[in-house]
């Protein structure tokens, strides 16, 4: 028997579902939602699309139970995204209910080391050859005594 036998089969009440996209007219679950409800023209997911009849009453106007295939319901307390294709999943699931892939990660590849600084070149500087200019200090020295002779004797002078 297979997955579209088992839908059609058993006395479950089928919904007609016109997707948004191209038109195409699709029939689903009524009673839940399937990974399986996509378009089959375009692959637009028809959880999200109204049903075109609908054999349970729209009395509260409250159409989230249709929405999403793996976290539908009006009891879902929080999901968790598959990380394969990001489908909504009870927190529970073990296999993603759109892509049946693992929701577990694998595990992050390990990050390579960093690579090794650069060296460090250092440029020893020579010591400064001497300019053969006389020593600052001598030239201070100098200039200021010449300078207080030249302001006495000007001072006797006058």
């Amino acid at each position: 028997m297979t997955n579209l036998d088992e839908r059609q089969g058993a006395g479950v009440d089928d919904l007609d579902v016109t997707c948004p996209e191209c038109g195409t007219v699709t029939r689903v679950r009524a009673d839940r939602r399937l990974a399986s409800d996509f378009c089959p023209t375009c692959d637009y997911p028809l959880f999200w699309a109204r049903p075109s009849s609908s054999p349970v009453p729209d009395e509260d106007g409250d159409d989230a139970r249709w929405r999403a295939p793996g976290a539908s319901g009006a009891l879902t307390a929080s999901t968790l995204a598959c990380p394969a294709c990001a489908e909504l999943n009870v927190p529970t699931a073990v296999r993603c209910v759109r892509c049946g892939s693992s929701m577990t990660p694998p595990p992050a590849p390990a990050e390579p080391p960093p690579p090794a600084p650069a060296p460090v070149v250092v440029v020893q500087q020579a010591p400064p050859e001497p300019c053969g200019h006389p020593d600052t200090w001598l030239v201070v020295t100098l200039t200021a005594v010449i300078t207080a002779t030249l302001t006495l004797a000007l001072v006797w002078l006058l």
